[in-house]
């Protein structure tokens, strides 16, 4: 059975060491809930897609909300210097959100997930 412990573990792989697990945890159940509901009866909840997908959603939410409140610079000028990231962090998050959940599609009732075109 899918835990927030495995969904951590594979959300690691795209946050920062540095982010403690006592603020990552509450997203990542928050995100493994909603695959929960949505998994088809028939279906092992330990199949690895649904810890993937559980946190490439929340690796999602995590970066919709950091930029939401300012707390993910894309960019920076001082004077003639200008420094911009590679990509958009959100549009990365989404990208990789997606993918997963196009992985774990057929555990999932409804199949129908929103992908956005770009």
């Amino acid at each position: 059975m899918a835990t927030a412990n495995t969904v951590l573990e594979s959300l690691r792989s795209w946050v920062d060491e540095s982010v403690p697990d006592d603020e990552l945890l509450p997203q990542c159940q928050t995100a493994l809930v909603s695959l929960r509901i949505r998994l088809r009866p028939e279906m092992d909840e330990d199949d690895p897609r649904i810890a993937t997908a559980a946190a490439a959603l929340a690796l999602y939410r995590r970066t919709l909300a950091l930029q939401l409140s300012g707390g993910g610079v894309v960019s920076f000028k001082a004077g003639d210097l200008s420094i911009k990231a590679a990509g958009d962090p959100v549009l990365l998050a989404a990208r990789i959100r997606d993918d997963a959940f196009a992985d774990a599609a057929a555990l999932l009732e409804g199949g129908a997930f929103a992908f956005q075109t770009t």
